[in-house]
């Protein structure tokens, strides 16, 4: 989107209907399930306008049904498929309750992970199966959402990081600007993930890892890739 996309509310509706972008099957590429097969439900809109966002979730006039989004997921996951992956846009930004509840009852071993910008919250089921993973956008974290968070993963620009804990202090709204983007609360045991942001340039890129791979060395996180980019899948 770039930065093109309306800033949409949150919407407070029943969730038995959803705004949905897509639904699809693939490998999970970066962040904690990487290299997993798993679904996809891209939900629409976002509350966020971030300038470098690649992903297109504004083009979809698609509303199912609970029953219908449900039977479409059922439609591509295969047998040994275990991993729901809810992104965006932005997921809190939909009533994803009923949504959660139907995900995890599929079966005992389904696991679902949620993609956030950790602004937004929505009541979640309590289950050891569901992974919810915050790439903070903005300077704070929604204090609901916060005790909820297992993973932390933050895109990484060369020059724009904290020498203190190797984290961005640049603005995901407006390119130049500088923001302190919102860190795991004290005592978080959640993982932190760093990972390049896609410059769609190949020395900027390169400039991008090299910034990245020395923020994982000095400060202990964990690299990540969009390995899906790198092996031409979706």
């Amino acid at each position: 989107m770039l930065g093109s996309n309306p800033l949409r509310p949150q919407e407070k509706g029943d969730g038995e209907s959803l705004w949905v972008q897509e639904v699809f099957y693939t490998l999970q590429g970066e962040g904690p399930f990487s290299g997993q097969p798993a679904v996809f439900v891209r939900l629409a809109g976002c509350n966020l306008s971030c300038y470098w966002c690649d992903t297109e979730f504004e083009s979809s006039t698609w509303r199912p049904t609970l029953d219908e989004l449900m039977q479409a997921i059922v439609d591509v996951k295969t047998p040994f498929c275990n991993l729901i992956v809810l992104t965006g846009g932005e997921p809190f930004r939909q009533n994803i309750r009923p949504l959660l509840d139907a995900l995890l009852a599929l079966s005992s071993s389904m696991r679902v992970q949620i993609e956030t910008n950790g602004t937004l919250w929505v009541d979640l089921p309590e289950s050891d199966r569901l992974h919810i993973v915050c790439s903070p956008k903005t300077s704070l974290l929604n204090q609901r959402l916060a005790s909820n968070i297992d993973s932390y993963k933050y895109l990484v620009s060369a020059g724009s990081l904290d020498a203190e804990d190797g984290l961005p202090l640049a603005s995901t709204q407006k390119a130049g600007e500088v923001a302190r983007i919102a860190r795991p609360p004290a005592g978080s045991r959640a993982e932190v993930f760093v990972m390049p942001i896609d410059a769609r340039d190949p020395e900027a890129n390169e400039e991008n890892l090299q910034a990245t791979v020395s923020s994982a060395l000095t400060h202990g996180y964990r690299l990540t890739l969009q390995t899906h980019k790198l092996t031409g899948i979706r």
